[in-house]
């Protein structure tokens, strides 16, 4: 089992409790050490926006970690001021077309669970849009000199403006983004595995409303379907290898400050029970969220989850679970043991486990939106050679973690069938 930092748990327990004497004591360089994983896991910036919100309560932490903290907010808001309007120059090309949308993540979440724009990285737009509307919307976009550069088998499709500037993995998160990419989403669950075939409620757009962020109208989900998004976001990320943890923190954030209202609990509740397999797979997200932020789950929750939650959910939550959330990207393929619940079909199973540990197709590339001339330079060259190694190295490390795991896995199967699981 991989040992968990000791300082990633103390950021955790920081969001979830207030609590700062677990971030006390490290030095400079061991908190330099674990920027990298605090910018990408997501949670650098609403950890620095909690920090340094009240002077008198900041714990004794090096002064150039503070600023460090608040350059990130500081140049965070710079980018996402340009990106907001960005977005607004794309609603409205799409709302003068008449095309039907709402934002996803990102801007919708302010300010359900963020203050400010500086709060939240963003990367790219997620909209949600009518399929009969897809087509149309592309071509608007392409107005904007975007183009289709990928499109799933789920429906999916990404847009972008080819950017010339060589971004790494070690680049500055924070920088002015050159051109965010857009990706268009025609359904709420877009399955990309055999797994996870659910039945959603497709009424999402009766429920949109406009919300207005810095003079910017923005279409959102109505609340209970946003937090029920907000799962299957999650849900959809455990499929695969890794999810910043932002993603959860932020579920935490929504059952923390609606927590007593079990109108929307109960909307949530309609829609998730709507297939039972899509109810099964938000207990289990649910179960992550409880155990890693210590936040109690409303009752309607509670109760979706005592009759929803699975044997091996529970199991995989209370012994697997950590090791999934504080994983460095690309993650860890020890989601698989849950995984199996979700595919009734066992060739089909077979099929898709023998595809994630040994994936042989065509490798991801290091970023499908660089134009043509930026990935003929040698530097993007040798980055692209460097990040293929390092996922071959990935899955040659992963694929092993899970054949260990394996056996551990079916001891606590078999333990569980003589005494009963306790969980939440």
């Amino acid at each position: 089992m991989t040992k968990i930092p000791l300082f990633r748990k103390a950021v955790v327990t920081f969001l979830a409790t207030g609590r700062t004497a677990r971030l006390e004591g490290w030095k400079e360089n061991e908190w330099t050490k674990q920027f990298p994983w605090l910018d990408r896991s997501g949670l650098a910036l609403p950890f620095a926006a909690r920090l340094l919100e009240g002077v008198g309560t900041r714990p004794r932490i090096p002064e150039s970690v503070l600023q460090s903290l608040e350059k990130r907010l500081h140049d965070n808001e710079r980018r996402m001021s340009a990106m907001l309007t960005s977005l607004d120059t794309i609603q409205s090309l799409l709302a003068a077309q008449r095309l039907r949308f709402c934002c996803l993540k990102g801007f919708s979440l302010i300010p359900d669970c963020y203050s400010t724009i500086r709060e939240r990285h963003q990367v790219d737009f997620d909209l949600l849009i009518d399929s009969s509307d897809a087509s149309h919307a592309t071509v608007t976009l392409e107005t904007l000199g975007y183009k289709l550069v990928h499109t799933a088998d789920s429906g999916e499709m990404r847009l972008a403006r080819p950017w010339t500037r060589h971004l790494t993995a070690d680049s500055w998160l924070y920088d002015l983004s050159e051109g965010p990419a857009v990706e268009l989403h025609t359904q709420l669950w877009e399955p990309e595995t055999e797994l996870g075939g659910f039945s959603i409620p497709k009424e999402w757009m009766e429920g949109i409303y406009m919300r207005t962020v810095r003079g910017v109208a923005i279409p959102c989900l109505a609340p209970a379907w946003q937090f029920f998004q907000l799962l299957l976001h999650v849900f959809r990320h455990l499929l695969d290898s890794w999810v910043r943890l932002l993603s959860i923190y932020e579920i935490a954030i929504f059952l923390r400050r609606e927590h007593k209202n079990d109108e929307l609990w109960h909307g949530v509740v309609r829609l998730t029970a709507a297939d039972p397999g899509m109810a099964s797979a938000c207990a289990l997200v649910l179960s992550i969220v409880s155990a890693e932020f210590s936040v109690w789950l409303p009752s309607p929750l509670g109760d979706l989850c005592q009759g929803y939650l699975s044997k091996e959910s529970a199991l995989w939550v209370e012994h697997f679970r950590e090791e999934w959330v504080y994983a460095d990207p690309p993650g860890t393929k020890l989601a698989l043991l849950v995984q199996r619940q979700f595919c009734k079909d066992r060739a089909a199973w077979r099929s898709y486990s023998l595809r994630r540990l040994f994936p042989f197709r065509i490798p991801h590339s290091i970023s499908d939106d660089a134009a043509v001339r930026t990935k003929l330079k040698v530097r993007y060259l040798m980055d692209a050679l460097f990040y293929q190694l390092r996922r071959l190295g990935y899955h040659l490390s992963s694929d092993c973690n899970y054949l260990r795991s394996v056996a551990r896995w079916k001891q606590l199967i078999h333990s569980s069938e003589t005494s009963p699981v306790l969980f939440l």
